[in-house]
Protein backbone atom coordinates (compact mmCIF):
# COMPACT_ATOMS: atom_id res chain seq x y z
CA UNK A 1 0.00 0.00 0.00
CA UNK A 2 2.47 2.65 1.07
CA UNK A 3 5.04 1.05 -1.99
CA UNK A 4 1.92 2.08 -4.09
CA UNK A 5 1.59 5.62 -2.84
CA UNK A 6 5.12 6.46 -3.15
CA UNK A 7 4.86 4.85 -6.59
CA UNK A 8 1.74 7.58 -7.18
CA UNK A 9 3.91 10.66 -5.79
CA UNK A 10 6.97 10.03 -7.50
CA UNK A 11 4.83 9.56 -11.22
CA UNK A 12 2.79 12.88 -9.96
CA UNK A 13 5.79 14.24 -9.27
CA UNK A 14 7.29 13.63 -12.47
CA UNK A 15 4.62 14.93 -14.54
CA UNK A 16 4.45 18.11 -12.56
CA UNK A 17 8.39 19.17 -12.63
CA UNK A 18 9.02 19.55 -16.06
CA UNK A 19 6.05 21.54 -17.13
CA UNK A 20 7.38 23.77 -14.32
CA UNK A 21 11.00 24.13 -14.32
CA UNK A 22 9.92 24.85 -17.96
CA UNK A 23 7.72 27.39 -16.94
CA UNK A 24 9.91 29.21 -14.93
CA UNK A 25 13.06 29.03 -17.32
CA UNK A 26 9.98 30.64 -20.33
CA UNK A 27 9.40 33.65 -17.30
CA UNK A 28 13.08 34.11 -17.16
CA UNK A 29 14.20 34.17 -20.25
CA UNK A 30 11.15 36.18 -21.53
CA UNK A 31 11.81 38.97 -18.45
CA UNK A 32 15.75 38.78 -19.80
CA UNK A 33 14.69 39.32 -23.38
CA UNK A 34 12.35 42.36 -22.61
CA UNK A 35 15.13 44.05 -19.90
CA UNK A 36 17.24 43.54 -22.71
CA UNK A 37 15.91 44.39 -25.79
CA UNK A 38 12.68 46.36 -25.24
CA UNK A 39 12.96 48.24 -21.86
CA UNK A 40 12.62 51.69 -22.42
CA UNK A 41 16.56 51.99 -21.27
CA UNK A 42 17.34 49.36 -23.16
CA UNK A 43 20.00 51.50 -25.92
CA UNK A 44 21.50 52.88 -22.63
CA UNK A 45 25.02 51.51 -21.88
CA UNK A 46 26.19 49.36 -19.08
CA UNK A 47 27.20 46.18 -18.19
CA UNK A 48 24.51 43.54 -19.48
CA UNK A 49 23.91 41.57 -15.92
CA UNK A 50 23.47 45.24 -14.74
CA UNK A 51 20.27 45.46 -17.39
CA UNK A 52 19.33 42.12 -15.97
CA UNK A 53 19.11 42.50 -12.49
CA UNK A 54 19.20 45.08 -9.49
CA UNK A 55 21.02 42.20 -7.47
CA UNK A 56 24.32 43.27 -9.48
CA UNK A 57 24.70 46.42 -7.14
CA UNK A 58 23.53 44.45 -4.07
CA UNK A 59 26.65 42.05 -4.86
CA UNK A 60 29.08 45.30 -4.54
CA UNK A 61 26.80 46.96 -1.75
CA UNK A 62 26.27 43.23 0.62
CA UNK A 63 28.81 40.99 -0.37
CA UNK A 64 31.54 43.43 -1.31
CA UNK A 65 30.57 45.56 1.54
CA UNK A 66 30.10 49.11 0.07
CA UNK A 67 32.26 48.63 -3.44
CA UNK A 68 29.45 49.95 -5.81
CA UNK A 69 30.67 53.52 -5.99
CA UNK A 70 34.23 52.40 -7.35
CA UNK A 71 32.30 49.88 -9.51
CA UNK A 72 30.11 53.15 -11.05
CA UNK A 73 33.68 55.15 -11.63
CA UNK A 74 34.64 51.80 -13.89
CA UNK A 75 31.63 51.72 -15.35
CA UNK A 76 31.80 54.99 -16.13
CA UNK A 77 35.46 55.58 -17.68
CA UNK A 78 33.86 52.16 -19.66
CA UNK A 79 30.60 53.67 -20.56
CA UNK A 80 31.12 57.35 -20.65
CA UNK A 81 28.71 59.63 -18.70
CA UNK A 82 26.02 57.92 -18.76
CA UNK A 83 25.67 54.32 -16.97
CA UNK A 84 22.53 52.02 -16.88
CA UNK A 85 23.34 50.22 -13.32
CA UNK A 86 20.34 48.51 -12.98
CA UNK A 87 17.68 47.47 -14.99
CA UNK A 88 15.74 50.64 -14.59
CA UNK A 89 18.50 52.53 -13.37
CA UNK A 90 20.77 55.73 -14.54
CA UNK A 91 23.71 56.88 -13.10
CA UNK A 92 25.06 60.19 -14.56
CA UNK A 93 28.80 61.80 -14.07
CA UNK A 94 28.51 64.96 -15.36
CA UNK A 95 28.15 67.52 -12.30
CA UNK A 96 25.70 69.74 -14.43
CA UNK A 97 23.66 66.93 -13.89
CA UNK A 98 23.74 67.27 -10.07
CA UNK A 99 21.63 70.09 -10.21
CA UNK A 100 19.15 68.72 -12.80
CA UNK A 101 18.27 66.08 -10.72
CA UNK A 102 18.32 67.45 -7.32
CA UNK A 103 17.02 70.79 -7.93
CA UNK A 104 14.35 70.19 -9.94
CA UNK A 105 10.91 69.63 -7.83
CA UNK A 106 9.80 67.36 -10.46
CA UNK A 107 11.29 64.10 -9.25
CA UNK A 108 10.42 62.69 -5.89
CA UNK A 109 12.13 60.26 -3.90
CA UNK A 110 12.47 56.70 -4.82
CA UNK A 111 10.26 54.70 -1.78
CA UNK A 112 12.24 51.21 -2.94
CA UNK A 113 15.72 53.02 -1.23
CA UNK A 114 14.02 55.46 1.50
CA UNK A 115 11.48 52.41 2.76
CA UNK A 116 14.51 50.32 3.95
CA UNK A 117 15.46 53.36 6.61
CA UNK A 118 12.45 53.02 8.47
CA UNK A 119 11.25 56.58 8.11
CA UNK A 120 7.84 56.97 6.35
CA UNK A 121 7.06 59.69 8.77
CA UNK A 122 10.20 61.33 8.48
CA UNK A 123 11.20 64.60 6.01
CA UNK A 124 13.85 62.75 5.25
CA UNK A 125 11.73 59.27 4.59
CA UNK A 126 8.94 61.10 2.49
CA UNK A 127 8.57 60.43 -0.82
CA UNK A 128 5.75 62.51 -1.61
CA UNK A 129 7.52 66.36 -2.84
CA UNK A 130 4.54 68.27 -0.86
CA UNK A 131 4.51 66.23 2.26
CA UNK A 132 8.36 66.96 2.20
CA UNK A 133 7.93 70.89 1.66
CA UNK A 134 4.98 71.04 4.96
CA UNK A 135 7.77 69.19 6.93
CA UNK A 136 10.53 71.48 5.81
CA UNK A 137 8.21 74.53 6.48
CA UNK A 138 7.28 73.33 10.09
CA UNK A 139 10.84 72.82 10.77
CA UNK A 140 12.50 75.86 8.70
CA UNK A 141 12.81 78.45 11.24
CA UNK A 142 13.86 76.08 14.44
CA UNK A 143 17.46 75.60 11.86
CA UNK A 144 17.59 79.14 10.63
CA UNK A 145 20.37 81.16 10.78
CA UNK A 146 18.57 83.17 13.46
CA UNK A 147 17.84 80.49 15.56
CA UNK A 148 21.74 78.95 15.25
CA UNK A 149 23.06 82.37 16.75
CA UNK A 150 20.50 82.58 19.21
CA UNK A 151 21.65 79.10 20.44
CA UNK A 152 24.84 79.89 19.82
CA UNK A 153 26.02 78.65 23.65
CA UNK A 154 24.37 75.48 23.28
CA UNK A 155 26.67 74.27 20.32
CA UNK A 156 29.57 76.37 22.40
CA UNK A 157 29.22 74.44 25.40
CA UNK A 158 29.15 71.41 23.91
CA UNK A 159 32.48 72.44 22.31
CA UNK A 160 33.87 73.53 25.54
CA UNK A 161 33.03 69.86 26.85
CA UNK A 162 34.73 68.19 23.83
CA UNK A 163 37.85 69.72 24.70
CA UNK A 164 37.72 69.18 28.79
CA UNK A 165 37.24 65.75 27.96
CA UNK A 166 40.11 65.37 24.87
CA UNK A 167 42.34 67.04 27.43
CA UNK A 168 42.05 64.05 30.10
CA UNK A 169 43.13 61.84 27.52
CA UNK A 170 46.88 60.76 26.49
CA UNK A 171 45.92 59.20 22.97
CA UNK A 172 42.36 58.46 21.09
CA UNK A 173 40.72 58.11 18.17
CA UNK A 174 39.64 61.61 17.09
CA UNK A 175 36.68 60.69 14.51
CA UNK A 176 35.54 58.82 17.23
CA UNK A 177 35.62 62.49 19.53
CA UNK A 178 34.02 64.23 16.81
CA UNK A 179 31.03 62.23 16.67
CA UNK A 180 30.45 62.66 19.93
CA UNK A 181 30.50 66.02 20.16
CA UNK A 182 28.42 66.26 17.09
CA UNK A 183 25.63 64.20 18.92
CA UNK A 184 25.93 66.00 22.28
CA UNK A 185 25.27 68.87 19.47
CA UNK A 186 22.41 67.82 17.85
CA UNK A 187 20.47 66.39 21.12
CA UNK A 188 21.59 69.69 23.33
CA UNK A 189 19.92 72.11 20.48
CA UNK A 190 16.81 69.68 19.24
CA UNK A 191 15.94 68.56 22.76
CA UNK A 192 17.74 70.64 25.75
CA UNK A 193 18.93 67.33 26.91
CA UNK A 194 22.91 66.41 27.10
CA UNK A 195 23.09 62.80 24.94
CA UNK A 196 26.17 62.32 27.82
CA UNK A 197 28.56 61.23 24.89
CA UNK A 198 31.42 63.13 25.49
CA UNK A 199 32.01 61.36 29.18
CA UNK A 200 32.30 57.95 27.45
CA UNK A 201 35.78 56.61 28.41
CA UNK A 202 38.18 57.09 24.19
CA UNK A 203 35.03 58.93 23.49
CA UNK A 204 33.64 55.16 22.38
CA UNK A 205 29.51 56.15 22.60
CA UNK A 206 27.28 53.06 21.64
CA UNK A 207 24.89 55.02 20.13
CA UNK A 208 27.51 56.78 17.46
CA UNK A 209 28.89 53.28 16.80
CA UNK A 210 25.58 51.94 16.17
CA UNK A 211 24.33 54.44 13.56
CA UNK A 212 28.06 54.14 11.71
CA UNK A 213 26.81 50.18 11.92
CA UNK A 214 23.41 50.33 10.67
CA UNK A 215 23.87 52.15 7.15
CA UNK A 216 25.04 48.53 6.15
CA UNK A 217 21.80 46.71 7.94
CA UNK A 218 19.95 49.35 5.61
CA UNK A 219 21.80 47.95 2.21
CA UNK A 220 20.89 44.63 3.09
CA UNK A 221 17.13 45.50 3.77
CA UNK A 222 17.23 47.61 0.66
CA UNK A 223 17.50 44.54 -1.26
CA UNK A 224 15.58 41.83 0.90
CA UNK A 225 12.31 44.12 2.06
CA UNK A 226 11.09 41.30 5.06
CA UNK A 227 14.10 41.49 6.99
CA UNK A 228 12.94 44.93 7.99
CA UNK A 229 10.09 43.62 10.12
CA UNK A 230 12.12 40.43 11.13
CA UNK A 231 14.85 43.24 12.82
CA UNK A 232 12.32 45.36 14.26
CA UNK A 233 10.89 42.34 15.51
CA UNK A 234 13.38 41.31 17.31
CA UNK A 235 13.85 41.80 21.60
CA UNK A 236 16.28 43.96 22.56
CA UNK A 237 17.94 40.64 24.90
CA UNK A 238 18.24 39.16 21.67
CA UNK A 239 20.22 42.02 19.72
CA UNK A 240 22.22 42.81 22.58
CA UNK A 241 23.36 38.77 22.31
CA UNK A 242 23.83 39.29 18.46
CA UNK A 243 25.01 42.42 18.44
CA UNK A 244 26.18 44.19 21.56
CA UNK A 245 26.85 47.62 19.87
CA UNK A 246 23.36 47.84 18.09
CA UNK A 247 21.73 47.28 21.10
CA UNK A 248 22.00 51.34 21.70
CA UNK A 249 19.27 51.33 18.62
CA UNK A 250 16.42 50.13 20.58
CA UNK A 251 17.86 51.61 23.83
CA UNK A 252 17.82 55.39 21.55
CA UNK A 253 13.73 54.25 20.55
CA UNK A 254 13.01 53.10 24.06
CA UNK A 255 13.98 57.13 24.85
CA UNK A 256 12.38 58.95 22.22
CA UNK A 257 8.92 57.19 22.94
CA UNK A 258 9.07 57.86 26.70
CA UNK A 259 10.12 61.43 25.86
CA UNK A 260 7.27 61.81 22.76
CA UNK A 261 4.96 59.84 25.38
CA UNK A 262 5.29 62.58 28.26
CA UNK A 263 5.10 65.32 26.23
CA UNK A 264 1.82 64.33 24.59
CA UNK A 265 0.36 63.21 27.67
CA UNK A 266 1.42 66.88 29.53
CA UNK A 267 2.60 69.65 26.90
CA UNK A 268 3.23 71.82 29.52
CA UNK A 269 6.38 70.50 30.25
CA UNK A 270 8.08 72.53 27.11
CA UNK A 271 7.32 75.27 28.95
CA UNK A 272 10.40 74.06 31.41
CA UNK A 273 12.95 73.28 29.03
CA UNK A 274 16.16 75.99 28.91
CA UNK A 275 15.51 76.61 25.15
CA UNK A 276 13.00 76.55 22.18
CA UNK A 277 13.34 72.90 21.41
CA UNK A 278 11.90 70.75 18.42
CA UNK A 279 9.03 70.06 19.36
CA UNK A 280 7.73 73.32 20.41
CA UNK A 281 7.75 73.52 16.37
CA UNK A 282 6.48 69.54 15.40
CA UNK A 283 3.03 70.40 17.87
CA UNK A 284 2.56 74.15 16.95
CA UNK A 285 3.59 74.03 13.63
CA UNK A 286 3.19 78.39 12.64
CA UNK A 287 2.58 76.99 9.16
CA UNK A 288 -1.45 75.93 10.24
CA UNK A 289 -0.36 72.40 9.53
CA UNK A 290 -1.74 69.49 11.39
CA UNK A 291 0.49 68.59 14.76
CA UNK A 292 2.63 65.44 14.38
CA UNK A 293 1.46 62.44 15.89
CA UNK A 294 3.48 59.91 17.87
CA UNK A 295 4.65 58.29 15.87
CA UNK A 296 5.91 60.77 13.14
CA UNK A 297 7.82 62.75 16.15
CA UNK A 298 9.54 59.99 17.14
CA UNK A 299 11.00 58.95 13.37
CA UNK A 300 11.71 62.79 12.52
CA UNK A 301 13.51 63.22 15.97
CA UNK A 302 15.83 60.18 15.36
CA UNK A 303 16.62 61.11 11.66
CA UNK A 304 17.33 64.16 12.97
CA UNK A 305 19.78 62.97 15.29
CA UNK A 306 21.72 60.32 13.28
CA UNK A 307 21.90 62.85 10.09
CA UNK A 308 23.28 65.43 12.43
CA UNK A 309 25.97 63.48 13.86
CA UNK A 310 27.56 61.69 10.91
CA UNK A 311 27.65 64.17 8.18
CA UNK A 312 29.80 66.39 10.87
CA UNK A 313 31.65 64.30 12.51
CA UNK A 314 32.56 62.61 9.12
CA UNK A 315 33.80 66.19 7.84
CA UNK A 316 35.71 67.42 11.16
CA UNK A 317 37.27 64.27 11.00
CA UNK A 318 38.71 64.57 7.05
CA UNK A 319 40.16 68.13 7.87
CA UNK A 320 41.53 67.45 10.93
CA UNK A 321 43.24 64.32 9.83
CA UNK A 322 44.71 66.26 6.68
CA UNK A 323 45.84 69.46 9.06
CA UNK A 324 47.53 66.94 11.13
CA UNK A 325 49.34 65.39 8.06
CA UNK A 326 50.47 68.29 7.15
CA UNK A 327 52.44 70.67 9.19
CA UNK A 328 52.18 73.81 6.11
CA UNK A 329 48.53 73.47 6.99
CA UNK A 330 48.93 73.43 10.55
CA UNK A 331 51.21 76.06 11.14
CA UNK A 332 49.12 78.20 8.53
CA UNK A 333 45.42 77.49 9.94
CA UNK A 334 46.81 77.82 14.08
CA UNK A 335 48.63 81.30 12.34
CA UNK A 336 45.68 82.54 10.89
CA UNK A 337 43.32 81.70 14.41
CA UNK A 338 46.07 82.82 16.81
CA UNK A 339 45.95 86.41 14.92
CA UNK A 340 42.69 87.02 15.81
CA UNK A 341 42.35 84.83 19.27
CA UNK A 342 45.11 85.96 21.17
CA UNK A 343 43.65 84.89 24.42
CA UNK A 344 42.49 81.35 24.01
CA UNK A 345 40.66 81.29 27.41
CA UNK A 346 37.80 83.16 25.97
CA UNK A 347 35.19 82.69 23.12
CA UNK A 348 35.53 83.34 19.61
CA UNK A 349 32.25 84.32 18.74
CA UNK A 350 30.87 81.74 15.20
CA UNK A 351 30.51 85.51 13.35
CA UNK A 352 34.51 86.38 13.41
CA UNK A 353 35.11 82.54 12.79
CA UNK A 354 33.09 82.84 9.52
CA UNK A 355 35.45 85.47 8.38
CA UNK A 356 38.80 83.92 8.64
CA UNK A 357 39.43 82.47 5.33
CA UNK A 358 42.02 79.36 5.47
CA UNK A 359 39.82 78.19 8.30
CA UNK A 360 37.06 78.65 5.48
CA UNK A 361 38.93 76.98 3.32
CA UNK A 362 39.67 73.88 5.42
CA UNK A 363 36.18 73.06 6.17
CA UNK A 364 35.56 73.11 2.72
CA UNK A 365 37.82 70.97 1.95
CA UNK A 366 36.78 68.52 4.96
CA UNK A 367 32.55 68.76 3.85
CA UNK A 368 34.12 67.64 -0.04
CA UNK A 369 36.38 65.20 0.67
CA UNK A 370 33.92 63.90 3.09
CA UNK A 371 30.89 64.18 0.88
CA UNK A 372 28.20 63.97 3.39
CA UNK A 373 26.12 61.28 1.54
CA UNK A 374 28.18 58.92 -0.92
CA UNK A 375 25.70 55.98 -1.62
CA UNK A 376 23.59 57.54 -5.38
CA UNK A 377 20.31 59.05 -3.57
CA UNK A 378 17.44 58.25 -6.73
CA UNK A 379 14.65 60.23 -7.58
CA UNK A 380 12.09 58.80 -10.02
CA UNK A 381 11.42 60.59 -13.52
CA UNK A 382 7.82 60.19 -13.16
CA UNK A 383 7.60 61.90 -16.73
CA UNK A 384 9.65 61.84 -20.06
CA UNK A 385 12.42 64.54 -19.56
CA UNK A 386 15.95 65.87 -20.09
CA UNK A 387 18.98 65.74 -18.02
CA UNK A 388 21.84 67.25 -19.03
CA UNK A 389 21.25 66.91 -22.73
CA UNK A 390 19.51 62.76 -22.45
CA UNK A 391 16.77 62.03 -22.95
CA UNK A 392 15.54 59.84 -19.95
CA UNK A 393 12.27 57.83 -20.20
CA UNK A 394 9.62 58.56 -17.51
CA UNK A 395 9.32 56.02 -14.67
CA UNK A 396 13.21 55.85 -14.81
CA UNK A 397 15.08 55.91 -11.76
CA UNK A 398 17.88 58.72 -11.70
CA UNK A 399 20.85 58.96 -9.72
CA UNK A 400 24.29 60.67 -9.34
CA UNK A 401 26.62 60.35 -6.20
CA UNK A 402 28.11 63.63 -4.42
CA UNK A 403 31.94 61.90 -5.13
CA UNK A 404 31.91 62.73 -8.40
CA UNK A 405 31.16 66.28 -8.61
CA UNK A 406 33.34 66.42 -5.58
CA UNK A 407 36.16 64.47 -7.41
CA UNK A 408 35.59 66.14 -10.73
CA UNK A 409 39.30 67.37 -11.82
CA UNK A 410 37.49 70.32 -14.23
CA UNK A 411 35.75 71.65 -11.40
CA UNK A 412 38.31 70.51 -8.63
CA UNK A 413 41.66 70.30 -10.05
CA UNK A 414 43.90 67.89 -8.01
CA UNK A 415 40.88 66.64 -6.41
CA UNK A 416 42.09 64.31 -3.99
CA UNK A 417 44.62 66.75 -2.52
CA UNK A 418 43.42 68.60 0.68
CA UNK A 419 44.32 72.40 -0.67
CA UNK A 420 42.52 74.66 1.51
CA UNK A 421 44.32 77.58 -1.45
CA UNK A 422 41.65 76.41 -3.57
CA UNK A 423 39.16 78.38 -1.74
CA UNK A 424 41.28 81.66 -1.11
CA UNK A 425 40.88 83.07 -4.79
CA UNK A 426 38.52 84.97 -6.69
CA UNK A 427 36.04 82.24 -7.94
CA UNK A 428 35.70 80.20 -4.15
CA UNK A 429 31.89 81.31 -4.88
CA UNK A 430 31.96 79.46 -7.49
CA UNK A 431 33.38 76.56 -6.08
CA UNK A 432 31.05 77.05 -3.23
CA UNK A 433 27.92 75.80 -5.55
CA UNK A 434 29.99 72.69 -6.63
CA UNK A 435 29.99 71.52 -2.59
CA UNK A 436 26.74 69.30 -2.90
CA UNK A 437 27.68 67.63 0.91
CA UNK A 438 24.30 68.85 2.10
CA UNK A 439 22.67 67.71 -1.41
CA UNK A 440 20.97 70.26 -3.35
CA UNK A 441 17.53 72.00 -3.70
CA UNK A 442 14.34 71.53 -1.88
CA UNK A 443 15.01 68.03 -0.55
CA UNK A 444 18.79 69.26 1.02
CA UNK A 445 19.82 68.36 4.30
CA UNK A 446 17.90 70.98 6.54
CA UNK A 447 20.25 71.36 9.15
CA UNK A 448 22.74 72.76 7.27
CA UNK A 449 23.29 76.51 9.07
CA UNK A 450 23.98 74.46 12.08
CA UNK A 451 26.28 72.13 10.89
CA UNK A 452 28.45 74.97 9.65
CA UNK A 453 28.11 76.67 12.74
CA UNK A 454 29.62 73.06 14.44
CA UNK A 455 32.49 72.93 11.77
CA UNK A 456 33.82 76.36 12.46
CA UNK A 457 33.25 76.12 16.15
CA UNK A 458 34.67 72.59 16.26
CA UNK A 459 37.60 73.12 14.42
CA UNK A 460 38.28 76.65 15.26
CA UNK A 461 38.35 75.49 19.11
CA UNK A 462 40.15 72.52 18.52
CA UNK A 463 43.39 74.13 16.64
CA UNK A 464 43.06 77.26 18.55
CA UNK A 465 43.93 75.61 21.31
CA UNK A 466 44.76 72.01 20.99
CA UNK A 467 48.44 70.73 20.17
CA UNK A 468 48.07 67.11 18.97
CA UNK A 469 49.82 64.91 16.65
CA UNK A 470 48.98 62.07 14.62
CA UNK A 471 50.12 58.51 16.35
CA UNK A 472 52.94 57.04 14.61
CA UNK A 473 52.68 54.58 12.15
CA UNK A 474 49.02 55.96 11.45
CA UNK A 475 47.63 55.75 7.54
CA UNK A 476 48.48 58.99 5.93
CA UNK A 477 45.44 58.28 3.83
CA UNK A 478 42.27 57.43 4.97
CA UNK A 479 40.19 54.84 3.25
CA UNK A 480 36.39 54.24 3.16
CA UNK A 481 33.31 52.41 2.37
CA UNK A 482 30.49 53.60 0.76
CA UNK A 483 27.91 52.37 3.12
CA UNK A 484 25.50 55.81 2.72
CA UNK A 485 27.66 57.65 4.62
CA UNK A 486 31.64 57.01 4.29
CA UNK A 487 32.59 53.89 6.63
CA UNK A 488 36.29 54.50 7.46
CA UNK A 489 38.40 51.54 7.78
CA UNK A 490 41.12 53.04 9.51
CA UNK A 491 40.61 55.45 12.89
CA UNK A 492 42.54 59.00 12.87
CA UNK A 493 44.65 58.44 16.34
CA UNK A 494 46.49 61.06 17.71
CA UNK A 495 48.15 61.84 21.09
CA UNK A 496 46.82 64.80 23.07
CA UNK A 497 50.07 67.10 24.12
CA UNK A 498 48.68 69.76 25.39
CA UNK A 499 45.49 71.84 25.28
CA UNK A 500 44.89 75.22 26.51
CA UNK A 501 41.97 77.02 27.80
CA UNK A 502 40.21 74.10 29.37
CA UNK A 503 36.90 74.83 31.02
CA UNK A 504 35.97 72.63 33.45
CA UNK A 505 32.46 71.21 34.15
CA UNK A 506 30.79 69.57 37.20
CA UNK A 507 30.38 65.94 36.71
CA UNK A 508 26.14 66.48 36.78
CA UNK A 509 26.50 68.98 33.54
CA UNK A 510 28.32 66.63 31.47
Amino acid sequence: MSFSLLETQTAYSNFLYPPLVAGVCFIGAYVAFSRLWFHPLAHFPGPTLAALTDYYVMYYDVIKGGEMLDQLNILHERYGPVVRFGPNQLHFSDPAAYDAIYRDPRFPKDPNFYESFNAKEASFGFTSIRAAKERREILRSFFSRKQVLKLEKVTQRAVDQFLESLAQKSEVSLHAGFMCVAMEVITTYCFSQTSNALSYPAFEYPLTIAIQQVNYTCCIVRYFPFLLHAFLALPSWLVGVLSPTMLALPTFRGTLDRQVTEILADPSVLEQTEHEIIYHHLLNPESGAVPLGKTSLQEEAAILVGAGTETVGNACAMAAFHVLANEDIRRRLKGELEGVWPDSETDMPLERLEKLPYLTGVIYEGLRLSHGIVTPLPRIAVDDCEINGIQVPKNTVISMSQTIVHYNPEVFPEPLVFKPERWLGKNSSDLAGHIVAFSKGQRSCLGINLAWAELYLILGNLFRKANLALVDGSSRELKWKALLSPRYDNAIRVKVINIEGVKHFPPHEK
